[in-house]
């Protein structure tokens, strides 16, 4: 299949057809890599995005928040604790 490269913004970029990404499960994130005899673009499924807290505050700032958040979970039902520091979440 050959595309044409285009402006997309500051940026350039190609159009991926709806069939190829029907068989990738129309993923929300890839990973692009090039290799030496061109472009992989891979799909991430399950993988979430994570960076290192910048320092102390942005830490517990973090955990705080998370804290709450795990808590009111519980409470409503829709988590629960099934191990010493692993949790189950109903969808």
């Amino acid at each position: 299949m050959i595309r044409n490269i285009r402006k997309i913004g500051n940026s350039q970029g190609i159009i991926i057809p709806r069939d190829i990404l029907q068989e990738m499960g129309y993923p929300r994130t890839v990973e692009i890599t090039s290799t030496k005899d061109g472009i992989l673009i891979s799909p991430i499924a399950g993988k979430a995005a994570r960076r290192k807290p910048r320092n102390e505050d942005e830490t517990d700032g973090f955990y705080n928040l998370m804290k709450s958040k795990i808590e009111s979970n519980i409470d409503s039902g829709k988590t629960r604790w099934i191990g010493n520091r692993e949790m189950e979440r109903r969808l």
